[in-house]
């Protein structure tokens, strides 16, 4: 019986199928290596390249990430071809394994793609201050898919890249000078006047209070029991923004108190 089968396996014409397949498994093998050197090669200078054009880091991984996927898809796509294998069908296969996975994965592909727009448009970097919507945080990491941020209480947050590209999006970071609104209420029977020299007079000889533009304090609107207003004044550190408007809402508080303003 075992003879039969080994009559019927052809032992023979299998070995020299096999000994003459060697070369193409050889060649392969030396394909695979030449590629992976390439792709070596390929990164580092595009890196050094993308480096002195003074590319943002982000855009810079988002380019190398696709350079190396290209290259593999390359190298599988050669190697196949040198070991004989139907390309056609392989494509055609992938083809709809893709399609498929693009209907299953829609809300992954819009993350992906808006984490992309992200990277090229730069609406922020890692470590700068941002708010997005009501929340403010500082920019942890920015990933294909999602973007990590850090709020002010050390809350980590994992961000969806397609709602933030929905959202509004303030980058205190980009722009330093940051203006703060200390807003204050008065009875309608005070003086105006004299209670916007008052709270002019609490800003004086703070350094982190910037003189050119000037403080100023404006009225607002008329409230149903107070007159409203506010004091304006600048900073260049926009991280001190709502410390600011804390301590001066307390500041301003005492001081009219100090002076009798209701």
């Amino acid at each position: 019986m075992f003879e039969e089968l080994i009559k019927l396996a052809d032992v023979e014409a299998l070995t020299t199928r096999f000994l003459a397949y060697l070369p193409n498994v050889f060649i392969a093998l030396v394909l695979l290596f030449i590629f992976w050197v390439a792709s070596k090669v390929v990164q580092k200078i595009l890196s050094v390249a993308l480096t002195r054009m003074k590319i943002v880091r982000e855009a810079q991984m988002l380019i190398l990430r696709t350079t190396r996927v290209a290259i593999y898809i390359f190298a599988v796509l050669t190697v196949a071809d040198q070991l004989k294998i139907n390309i056609t069908s392989l494509l055609a296969g992938v083809g709809v394994i893709g399609l498929a996975l693009s209907f299953a994965a829609q809300d992954t592909v819009g993350n992906i793609i808006s984490g992309v727009v992200i990277i090229i448009d730069v609406p922020f970097k890692e470590g700068d201050w941002i708010s997005l919507g009501q929340m403010h945080a500082t920019v942890t990491e920015i990933r294909l898919r999602t973007t990590v941020l850090t709020t002010f209480d050390n809350e980590i947050v994992v961000v969806p890249n397609k709602q933030i590209s929905q959202e509004r999006i303030v980058n205190y970071t980009i722009t330093p000078k940051s203006r703060v609104k200390v807003p204050i209420g008065i009875a309608y029977k005070e003086d105006m006047q004299r209670t916007r020299n008052i709270l002019l007079e609490t800003v004086k000889g703070d350094e982190r209070i910037l003189l050119d533009p000037p403080p100023y304090v404006i009225v607002t609107d008329l409230g149903a029991s107070s007159v409203n207003m506010q004091l304006r004044f600048w900073t260049e550190d926009p991280l001190l923004k709502f410390s600011l408007m804390w301590e001066y809402t307390e500041r301003c508080k005492m001081a009219l108190d100090w002076e009798g303003i209701e």
